[in-house]
Protein backbone atom coordinates (compact mmCIF):
# COMPACT_ATOMS: atom_id res chain seq x y z
CA UNK A 1 0.00 0.00 0.00
CA UNK A 2 1.72 2.98 -1.08
CA UNK A 3 0.66 6.78 0.74
CA UNK A 4 0.38 10.04 -0.92
CA UNK A 5 0.04 13.53 -0.39
CA UNK A 6 -3.40 12.79 0.70
CA UNK A 7 -3.38 10.43 3.51
CA UNK A 8 -2.57 11.24 7.01
CA UNK A 9 -0.30 9.13 9.22
CA UNK A 10 -0.63 8.74 13.11
CA UNK A 11 2.45 8.57 14.80
CA UNK A 12 2.52 5.52 17.34
CA UNK A 13 4.36 8.27 20.24
CA UNK A 14 1.17 10.63 20.03
CA UNK A 15 -0.86 7.89 21.65
CA UNK A 16 2.07 6.77 24.08
CA UNK A 17 2.61 4.07 22.15
CA UNK A 18 -0.21 1.49 23.32
CA UNK A 19 -0.63 -1.88 22.70
CA UNK A 20 -0.99 -2.75 18.83
CA UNK A 21 -4.59 -3.35 18.94
CA UNK A 22 -5.47 0.03 20.54
CA UNK A 23 -3.44 1.84 18.49
CA UNK A 24 -4.74 0.19 14.85
CA UNK A 25 -8.36 0.52 16.85
CA UNK A 26 -7.63 4.31 17.36
CA UNK A 27 -6.16 4.95 13.68
CA UNK A 28 -9.24 3.73 11.96
CA UNK A 29 -11.29 5.92 14.44
CA UNK A 30 -9.60 8.85 13.14
CA UNK A 31 -9.93 8.10 9.48
CA UNK A 32 -5.83 7.49 9.57
CA UNK A 33 -4.33 5.64 6.47
CA UNK A 34 -0.84 4.42 7.87
CA UNK A 35 1.22 4.23 10.84
CA UNK A 36 4.40 5.26 11.78
CA UNK A 37 5.75 2.95 14.27
CA UNK A 38 8.61 3.32 17.39
CA UNK A 39 10.52 0.16 16.78
CA UNK A 40 11.18 0.04 20.83
CA UNK A 41 8.18 -1.46 21.08
CA UNK A 42 7.15 -2.52 18.18
CA UNK A 43 9.95 -4.97 16.55
CA UNK A 44 10.34 -7.14 14.03
CA UNK A 45 6.71 -9.57 14.99
CA UNK A 46 5.02 -10.85 11.71
CA UNK A 47 1.61 -10.71 13.92
CA UNK A 48 2.32 -6.69 14.55
CA UNK A 49 1.82 -6.27 10.36
CA UNK A 50 -0.37 -8.79 10.58
CA UNK A 51 -2.73 -6.83 12.76
CA UNK A 52 -2.12 -3.39 10.36
CA UNK A 53 -2.53 -5.09 7.02
CA UNK A 54 -5.79 -6.52 8.30
CA UNK A 55 -7.28 -3.13 9.50
CA UNK A 56 -6.56 -1.59 5.86
CA UNK A 57 -3.40 0.35 7.20
CA UNK A 58 -0.09 0.48 6.16
CA UNK A 59 3.17 0.92 7.65
CA UNK A 60 5.29 4.45 6.66
CA UNK A 61 7.95 4.42 8.37
CA UNK A 62 9.50 3.52 11.73
CA UNK A 63 10.94 6.04 13.84
CA UNK A 64 13.81 6.06 14.58
CA UNK A 65 17.18 5.26 14.14
CA UNK A 66 19.72 6.62 16.01
CA UNK A 67 23.43 7.55 15.10
CA UNK A 68 26.42 8.79 16.44
CA UNK A 69 28.67 10.97 14.37
CA UNK A 70 32.14 12.71 14.97
CA UNK A 71 34.68 11.20 17.66
CA UNK A 72 34.33 9.89 20.95
CA UNK A 73 31.31 7.43 20.68
CA UNK A 74 29.96 6.17 23.61
CA UNK A 75 28.07 3.98 22.18
CA UNK A 76 24.63 3.27 22.10
CA UNK A 77 21.56 3.54 23.17
CA UNK A 78 21.71 7.29 23.34
CA UNK A 79 18.12 7.81 24.15
CA UNK A 80 15.37 4.92 24.52
CA UNK A 81 16.20 3.68 21.07
CA UNK A 82 16.78 0.30 19.75
CA UNK A 83 19.44 -0.84 18.28
CA UNK A 84 20.20 -0.31 14.63
CA UNK A 85 19.65 -3.57 13.64
CA UNK A 86 16.57 -4.17 15.28
CA UNK A 87 15.51 -1.24 13.80
CA UNK A 88 15.99 -2.21 10.12
CA UNK A 89 14.85 -5.93 10.87
CA UNK A 90 11.43 -3.99 12.40
CA UNK A 91 11.28 -1.78 9.10
CA UNK A 92 11.81 -5.29 6.65
CA UNK A 93 9.60 -7.04 8.46
CA UNK A 94 6.41 -4.95 9.12
CA UNK A 95 6.81 -3.66 5.89
CA UNK A 96 7.34 0.06 6.62
CA UNK A 97 8.32 2.60 3.50
CA UNK A 98 11.42 4.09 5.25
CA UNK A 99 12.91 4.81 8.42
CA UNK A 100 13.85 7.95 10.45
CA UNK A 101 16.92 8.07 11.40
CA UNK A 102 18.63 11.04 13.59
CA UNK A 103 22.21 12.24 13.77
CA UNK A 104 23.96 12.86 17.40
CA UNK A 105 27.00 14.33 18.92
CA UNK A 106 28.79 16.23 21.28
CA UNK A 107 28.76 19.04 19.23
CA UNK A 108 32.04 18.62 17.10
CA UNK A 109 30.77 16.67 14.03
CA UNK A 110 30.88 18.36 10.77
CA UNK A 111 28.85 18.24 7.51
CA UNK A 112 31.54 15.36 5.69
CA UNK A 113 31.05 12.90 8.88
CA UNK A 114 26.95 13.62 8.56
CA UNK A 115 26.71 13.17 4.90
CA UNK A 116 29.18 9.95 5.58
CA UNK A 117 26.64 8.21 8.71
CA UNK A 118 23.69 9.47 6.08
CA UNK A 119 24.90 7.33 3.45
CA UNK A 120 25.59 4.42 5.58
CA UNK A 121 22.48 4.54 6.74
CA UNK A 122 21.03 5.21 3.37
CA UNK A 123 22.87 1.71 2.10
CA UNK A 124 21.63 -0.09 5.52
CA UNK A 125 17.97 0.97 4.39
CA UNK A 126 18.35 0.13 0.74
CA UNK A 127 19.56 -3.67 1.36
CA UNK A 128 16.08 -4.03 3.15
CA UNK A 129 14.40 -2.31 0.79
CA UNK A 130 13.80 0.69 2.76
CA UNK A 131 14.22 4.69 2.38
CA UNK A 132 15.93 6.25 4.89
CA UNK A 133 15.07 10.07 5.97
CA UNK A 134 16.97 12.90 8.09
CA UNK A 135 15.09 14.47 11.03
CA UNK A 136 16.84 17.88 11.76
CA UNK A 137 16.61 20.05 15.08
CA UNK A 138 18.31 22.75 16.75
CA UNK A 139 19.98 20.30 18.78
CA UNK A 140 21.33 18.25 16.31
CA UNK A 141 24.98 18.62 14.56
CA UNK A 142 22.94 19.76 11.23
CA UNK A 143 20.08 22.46 12.45
CA UNK A 144 18.53 23.82 10.20
CA UNK A 145 16.19 22.66 6.67
CA UNK A 146 18.85 24.11 4.03
CA UNK A 147 21.71 22.77 5.68
CA UNK A 148 20.01 19.57 5.88
CA UNK A 149 18.73 19.34 2.60
CA UNK A 150 23.00 20.05 1.20
CA UNK A 151 23.81 16.81 3.66
CA UNK A 152 21.49 14.62 2.10
CA UNK A 153 21.75 15.81 -1.34
CA UNK A 154 25.47 15.01 -1.13
CA UNK A 155 25.33 11.45 -0.09
CA UNK A 156 24.23 10.60 -3.41
CA UNK A 157 21.93 8.16 -2.32
CA UNK A 158 18.22 7.25 -4.06
CA UNK A 159 16.44 6.41 -1.03
CA UNK A 160 17.67 9.40 1.05
CA UNK A 161 15.73 12.50 2.45
CA UNK A 162 14.54 13.96 5.15
CA UNK A 163 12.09 14.36 7.74
CA UNK A 164 10.26 17.46 7.90
CA UNK A 165 8.98 17.86 11.66
CA UNK A 166 6.78 21.28 12.01
CA UNK A 167 7.69 21.50 15.39
CA UNK A 168 11.77 21.70 14.75
CA UNK A 169 11.18 24.19 11.98
CA UNK A 170 9.32 26.38 14.49
CA UNK A 171 11.86 26.37 16.94
CA UNK A 172 14.72 27.31 13.93
CA UNK A 173 16.65 27.67 13.53
CA UNK A 174 15.55 27.92 9.69
CA UNK A 175 11.77 28.53 9.20
CA UNK A 176 9.73 27.16 6.53
CA UNK A 177 10.12 29.94 3.93
CA UNK A 178 13.43 27.97 3.51
CA UNK A 179 11.70 25.33 1.69
CA UNK A 180 11.09 27.82 -1.19
CA UNK A 181 15.25 26.56 -1.67
CA UNK A 182 14.57 22.95 -1.57
CA UNK A 183 13.31 20.50 -3.66
CA UNK A 184 10.80 18.84 -2.68
CA UNK A 185 11.45 15.27 -3.87
CA UNK A 186 14.18 15.46 -0.73
CA UNK A 187 11.41 15.74 1.45
CA UNK A 188 10.43 11.54 1.80
CA UNK A 189 8.09 12.69 5.48
CA UNK A 190 6.64 15.32 7.38
CA UNK A 191 5.52 15.34 10.95
CA UNK A 192 2.68 17.92 11.59
CA UNK A 193 1.97 19.21 14.86
CA UNK A 194 1.40 22.78 16.25
CA UNK A 195 3.19 25.11 19.27
CA UNK A 196 1.68 26.73 21.93
CA UNK A 197 1.15 30.76 21.22
CA UNK A 198 3.36 31.41 24.64
CA UNK A 199 6.80 30.04 23.81
CA UNK A 200 7.89 26.87 26.72
CA UNK A 201 10.26 27.51 29.12
CA UNK A 202 11.27 24.31 28.74
CA UNK A 203 11.49 23.16 25.09
CA UNK A 204 12.86 20.16 25.90
CA UNK A 205 10.10 19.15 28.22
CA UNK A 206 7.38 20.73 26.08
CA UNK A 207 8.82 18.42 22.62
CA UNK A 208 7.97 15.58 24.33
CA UNK A 209 4.88 16.21 26.16
CA UNK A 210 3.27 19.72 25.06
CA UNK A 211 2.94 20.09 21.64
CA UNK A 212 -0.66 21.33 20.03
CA UNK A 213 -2.98 19.77 18.04
CA UNK A 214 -2.85 21.49 14.28
CA UNK A 215 -5.33 24.41 14.35
CA UNK A 216 -5.34 24.91 18.26
CA UNK A 217 -1.67 26.17 18.19
CA UNK A 218 0.40 29.48 16.99
CA UNK A 219 1.93 28.08 13.84
CA UNK A 220 0.91 28.94 10.43
CA UNK A 221 0.43 25.69 9.33
CA UNK A 222 -1.32 27.02 6.20
CA UNK A 223 1.58 28.84 5.02
CA UNK A 224 3.96 26.23 5.85
CA UNK A 225 2.37 23.07 4.16
CA UNK A 226 1.55 25.15 1.50
CA UNK A 227 5.21 26.10 0.92
CA UNK A 228 6.28 22.99 1.37
CA UNK A 229 3.84 21.77 -0.96
CA UNK A 230 4.73 23.95 -3.56
CA UNK A 231 8.12 22.64 -3.00
CA UNK A 232 7.17 19.70 -4.73
CA UNK A 233 7.02 17.59 -1.99
CA UNK A 234 4.16 14.10 -2.17
CA UNK A 235 5.08 12.66 1.28
CA UNK A 236 1.61 11.73 3.22
CA UNK A 237 1.10 13.93 6.76
CA UNK A 238 2.06 12.20 9.85
CA UNK A 239 0.67 13.29 12.81
CA UNK A 240 2.99 13.66 15.48
CA UNK A 241 1.49 15.24 18.83
CA UNK A 242 2.37 15.00 22.04
CA UNK A 243 -0.31 15.79 24.67
CA UNK A 244 -0.04 14.02 27.48
CA UNK A 245 -3.50 15.86 28.92
CA UNK A 246 -5.91 15.83 25.79
CA UNK A 247 -4.69 12.10 25.75
CA UNK A 248 -5.52 11.15 29.06
CA UNK A 249 -8.41 13.06 29.20
CA UNK A 250 -9.91 11.83 25.63
CA UNK A 251 -8.09 8.42 26.05
CA UNK A 252 -6.98 6.98 22.16
CA UNK A 253 -9.52 6.98 20.22
CA UNK A 254 -11.10 10.27 21.21
CA UNK A 255 -7.65 11.78 20.93
CA UNK A 256 -7.06 10.03 17.28
CA UNK A 257 -10.73 11.42 16.23
CA UNK A 258 -9.55 14.90 17.18
CA UNK A 259 -6.23 14.36 15.81
CA UNK A 260 -8.01 13.64 12.37
CA UNK A 261 -10.45 15.98 12.25
CA UNK A 262 -8.53 19.03 12.79
CA UNK A 263 -5.46 18.26 10.58
CA UNK A 264 -7.97 17.65 7.66
CA UNK A 265 -9.57 20.79 8.74
CA UNK A 266 -5.83 22.44 8.27
CA UNK A 267 -4.75 20.41 5.10
CA UNK A 268 -8.58 21.85 3.69
CA UNK A 269 -7.62 25.43 4.71
CA UNK A 270 -4.13 24.98 2.73
CA UNK A 271 -5.91 24.18 -0.43
CA UNK A 272 -8.23 26.46 -0.61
Amino acid sequence: MTLGPDDLVLSSGSLDNPPIEVLVDAAVAGGFAGLTLWPAVYPADPAIGERVRDAGLAVADMDAVIVWVGPNDPGGPYYEEAPREAVFEAAAALGASGVNALLVCPGSAVREQAVEALAQLADQGASVGVDVYMEFSRNRPIPDPLASAEVVAATGRANCGLTVDFWHVFYGPGDFADFASIPGYLIGAIQLNDAPAEPPDDLAWATRYLRCVPGLGAMDLTGALRAIRGAGCEAPITVEVFDSGRLEALGPVGFASLLGDATRQVLDEARS
